[in-house]
Order: structure tokens, then C-alpha cells, then sequence
């Protein structure tokens, strides 16, 4: 009886497997290409039916791995989904990595050193390490800025795909925040492909008034963007590290980072800044 039952249950259980490899296959693409998603460009995009397509988006939606928009019906990345994120960044080590090769750059350069990642249009910081001297810019972790507006949120911007960036830029001016002026979009684009091209972005006065700061992208084992880092500094300095040893730097600690998440491509220079 009990073999019987065994039997019976094997279909049953791979059939479930099935689901849930369906289900994860739409997550994972709708994640990986950014921006909303309308239901048959993404049956056809993961070459599943459009009903199956419809169940599986359904049932996301209802555990709110998945969000809908009210008006246009596409499907994002919902709450859960980024909390699982946050999970896997503390459990890959994250915030085991980053803090002591953050603090040797306060401690060694006098700068004032962060990290962050993206939710939505912001760049969340999630580490700020102050250098309590005259460098001393006051960031809280938790604290929210829109990506445009700083280095470290151009370095996230630029690791997206230009519909996704478009996608961000459309509901930033949408939600119109409270923020200093930026580039227009056209401008922005501009910074972005150069960014992606050099690794490393920069932001002088824009988000914190009469600072000057260095992004860079911190790359997890898969390759993939997970996390930047800025360091920065006010603008008008006697003394100071210049803005060439503040780009080493920034992306020498990227590096650093990354190594230990075990990336397998660098996210910064491999140069090493002398003391």
C-alpha cells in the first residue's frame, strides 16, 4: 500500500517541481530585464504559454514577489522579492565585507566612505562610515537619494539596461522629487554609457551641497552588480586627497569588496593607492 502510494506521488511531485522552475524562470527574467513587463511580452520573452504565463504571474502577484500596475497591467519586482534580496546580501557577506575596507578608507585617506543599493528610483544607504574631522559629511544609514543625483546611484543606474534606465527616468519625474538639478536626459544617457565604460562615476555639488565623490560598483559572484560604494569629501580642501586618488581608491575598495563576495570579473582597478 505504502509503495503504491509512493508511486502515485512521483508525478505529482515532479509536476510541482515543474511549477515552481516556471515560476522562478518568470521572476528571474522579469528581475534581470528590468522596468515593467506587459503579460504576453513576457509569455513570449520565456516562451510560455500566455495562460501559464497568467497563473504564475498571478500567484507572484499574490504573494507579493510580484507587484502589477494598477493602469498599464505590467508586472515588477514586488517587496518580497527585494527581501529575499536583502536576506542574500547578508547572507553572501555583505556587510561582513564591506565595513573594514570602508573603514581603513576613513581611517587612512580621511574621507567619508558608504554603501548602497538601489530600490526603486533611490539609492539606499546601507553603510556610512564618517570621518569625524573637517571631512565629515553626515549620512544616516537608511537615508534615501535619488539615483540621478549622486555618484554612487549613476554607478547602479549604469549597470541597468537603457529601457530600464528610461523606465526609472519616466516615473522619477512622475513622483517629482525634492531634489537639486539634473542633467536632462539626453546628458544623462551621456554619463551613464561613459560610466559604464570607465567603472567609476563622479558627482561634485550635486545631492550634498559643496561635496565632491567617487562611485563604483561592488559585483557579486555571479558577475552581477549587487551594491556601490562612494567615497567623497567637501569640494574647497587646502589639503586633501585629489580626485585621481579618490577614483583609485573608490574603485580599489570596490575590488576589494567584490574579491570577497567571490566576483569573477573585477569591479575596479586592480592598482593598489600608496599611502
Amino acid at each position: 500500500m505504502k509503495r503504491t502510494m509512493g508511486k502515485a506521488a512521483e508525478p505529482a511531485a515532479a509536476s510541482g517541481s515543474l511549477v515552481l522552475a516556471k515560476g522562478l524562470r518568470v521572476l528571474s527574467h522579469i528581475a534581470y530585464r528590468g522596468g515593467d513587463v506587459g503579460l504576453r511580452e513576457l509569455a513570449r520573452e520565456t516562451k510560455l504559454p500566455i495562460a501559464v504565463t497568467h497563473r504564475l504571474v498571478t500567484a507572484l502577484v499574490a504573494q507579493r514577489y510580484l507587484e502589477q500596475d494598477a493602469e498599464t497591467g505590467k508586472y515588477r519586482i514586488g517587496v518580497q522579492a527585494f527581501e529575499v534580496g536583502r536576506v542574500y546580501l547578508k547572507s553572501a557577506r555583505i556587510e561582513n565585507c564591506a565595513p573594514p575596507v570602508l573603514r581603513r578608507v576613513v581611517e587612512t585617506e580621511h574621507l567619508n566612505a558608504f554603501l548602497g543599493v538601489m530600490r526603486d528610483q533611490s539609492v539606499v544607504y546601507l553603510l556610512a562610515l564618517q570621518d569625524f574631522g573637517p571631512f565629515n559629511i553626515r549620512v544616516a544609514p537608511g537615508s534615501e537619494v535619488p539615483l540621478t543625483t549622486t555618484a554612487m546611484g549613476r554607478v547602479l543606474l549604469s549597470d541597468l539596461s537603457d529601457s530600464a534606465i528610461e523606465d526609472k527616468l519616466t516615473r522619477y519625474a512622475a513622483q517629482r522629487f525634492s531634489a537639486p538639478e539634473t542633467p536632462s536626459r539626453e546628458e544623462l544617457m551621456a554619463q551613464l554609457r561613459t560610466i559604464r565604460r570607465q567603472g567609476y562615476a563622479v558627482s561634485q555639488d550635486e545631492a550634498f551641497h559643496g561635496v565632491v565623490s567617487v562611485g563604483a560598483p561592488v559585483v557579486d559572484f555571479s558577475g552581477r552588480v549587487v551594491a556601490a560604494i562612494s567615497i567623497g569629501r567637501p569640494i574647497h580642501l587646502e589639503k586633501g586627497p585629489s580626485l585621481d586618488r579618490m577614483i583609485r581608491c573608490a574603485r580599489q575598495a570596490a575590488a576589494e569588496i567584490s574579491a570577497c563576495l567571490g566576483a569573477k570579473r573585477p569591479s575596479g582597478s586592480g592598482e593598489t593607492v600608496d599611502n
